[in-house]
């Protein structure tokens, strides 16, 4: 899991397994997350084709959204695994948004080769569940 890593895919998909428009980043957004030996990460991730520094959502109530108007998210941190569980946790110590400082976000893990996936569930409207899928492959 050290290293560089380049964000492949993205994907939104709620409780039903429908894949949706992801509101903040869009559909193929580009990304890089580092990991380092002495237990530090990075990740930054973009919406692809960003003009601007803030633009509109695609979804109605996406103009309130300051993630959804800036398609940009960043964060750095230390970070723990739990091989037995398959997660990794990224303890966020500086972001992009300050609502996230100090926040651990848990992240279940797969490494095959070169391929590295995270993914994560959280609340959606409605009371529903979206699971996020995250893809990189090894920077070289």
């Amino acid at each position: 899991m050290l290293g560089s890593w380049e964000l492949q895919t993205r994907t939104v998909r709620r409780a039903s397994g429908e894949v949706v428009n992801d509101s903040v980043l869009g559909e193929a957004p580009i990304g890089r997350l580092f990991y380092d030996a002495s237990g530090h990460m990075a990740l930054q991730m973009m919406r692809r084709g960003r003009a601007q520094a803030i633009g509109e959502g695609t979804a109605p109530g996406d103009a309130a959204s300051a993630r959804v108007r800036l398609g940009y998210d960043a964060y750095f941190g230390s970070f723990t695994v739990d091989e037995s569980a398959g997660t990794v946790t990224h303890h966020v110590q500086g972001s992009l948004f300050p609502e996230d400082l100090g926040k651990d976000f848990t992240r279940r893990f797969r490494v095959e080769g070169d391929t590295f996936e995270l993914s994560f569930t959280s609340p959606a409207s409605g009371g529903s569940e979206i699971t996020r899928t995250l893809v990189f492959r090894r920077s070289r």
